[in-house]
């Protein structure tokens, strides 16, 4: 969720629709221009008179739940948003790098939508820490796995073993896939262990290095006293994983609430469309291992998700449905590459894929780190 609403969809449009309600956000009361109506659709202008960073929330404060929000914004700007009110009693709060204030209260008559409205408890990166530390001990615990992998890679390369090589690269490349590192969630070290092929070049020949070199070199027939370097040069990459993961904030709240719908967004946008490969013709192994990543990006935040996200349990049931129709192309002699699939194979696979992305971006909307508006004692109205 940005500067919209939190519900998940909005009625039709009508032809004609009235003019923009202008809210001041200025001192002394915050915003008391508008203070309810009928339920339905309304259209805001936000005008910052107050200060720095302002935000603004419509919360419920029997249920601390926002139905509209309104992200920092500086001093004189004007932001429009659009949302969907259903019938309650709302306040409007109004928080800026040095205050915070509140409406009178804000009441909304009539019947109910007809159609849902979930509003959202903000959730602080206070609340997002335990999920954070225990999805970096996971990560952390999968790392000796991949760097014995990486080792199986390099010793079948210094062998001379391309078959060998070839097998060792794909178990750890898919190791690899399942940490959350399948967007660079890792900057620089990601880069040196996963970096995307560059277009328009021979890719075995290219300047660019981690598993995505290796392959290519691989699947293009270069020595393999060729490509043991790049190979030893992926193992140091990997060791840096545990020094950086250690550091503070090292993954953050912002991260976090994001990270498991932007790993299947990445799939989606590069390897099904053939942008990642590099010659193995392994993508639908790369989203196998990406679903998988999804799982364990998702698990630490079940605990909030269960009590604000009501679509939990179909994102679960999509991303099964999803990861069973991508394993259907696994066989006994390896996966169908993408090439190898009908129009309308591929075209089901980005269908399962693309629904999980729509619904797992309720999940990055409601963990979206916000200001907390609880607790905060007597409303100030005048």
């Amino acid at each position: 969720m940005s500067s919209t609403t939190a519900s998940a969809a909005a009625p039709p449009q009508p032809s004609s629709r009235p003019q923009p309600i202008e809210l001041v956000v200025g001192s002394p009361y915050g915003i008391d221009d508008w203070l309810g109506g009928p339920a339905g659709r309304y259209d805001f202008v936000f005008v910052n008179n107050e200060g720095a960073g302002a935000e603004v929330y419509l919360e419920d404060p029997a249920t601390e739940r926002i139905y509209l929000e309104v992200e920092h914004f500086g001093r004189g700007v004007s932001r429009a948003v659009t949302a969907s009110v259903p019938p309650g009693t709302y306040r409007w709060v109004c928080i800026t790098d040095y205050t915070i204030k509140y409406s009178r209260p804000v009441v909304v008559t009539g019947a109910p939508l007809p159609h849902d409205v979930h509003g959202i408890i903000p959730v602080t990166g206070l609340d997002l820490r335990v999920p954070i530390n225990n999805y970096v001990a996971w990560i952390t615990g999968q790392l000796p796995t991949l760097t014995r992998q990486v080792e199986e890679l390099r010793d079948a390369l210094l062998a001379g073993d391309a078959a060998a090589a070839r097998r060792a690269w794909l178990t750890a490349h898919l190791t690899y896939e399942t940490l959350g590192g399948a967007y660079r969630a890792y900057g620089e070290t990601g880069d040196d262990i996963n970096a995307d092929p560059p277009r328009g070049v021979p890719l075995a020949d290219a300047d660019f290095a981690g598993f995505r070199k290796i392959e290519a070199m691989l699947w293009h027939d270069r020595p393999t006293a060729t490509i043991t370097p790049y190979a030893e040069a992926l193992l140091e990459s990997v060791g840096q994983l545990t020094d950086e993961l250690a550091l503070p904030n090292a993954i953050t709240p912002i991260d976090m609430g994001r990270r498991a719908h932007e790993i299947l967004e990445d799939a989606l946008q590069w390897d099904l469309n053939g942008i990642g490969d590099a010659g193995s013709q392994t993508e639908l192994a790369t989203v196998d291992a990406n679903i998988t990543g999804v799982w364990q990006a998702l698990e630490p935040l079940r605990p909030i998700l269960r009590k604000q996200n009501p679509y939990l349990d179909q994102t679960d049931e999509q991303l099964r449905l999803t990861q069973q129709l991508v394993r259907s192309h696994h066989h006994d002699d390896g996966w169908v590459g993408l090439a190898a699939l009908s129009v309308r194979q591929r075209a089901g696979i980005n269908a399962a894929v693309q629904h999980s992305v729509e619904l797992l971006a309720h999940t990055a909307a409601i963990l979206d780190p916000r200001n907390a508006t609880r607790d905060r004692g007597p409303i100030t109205h005048d």
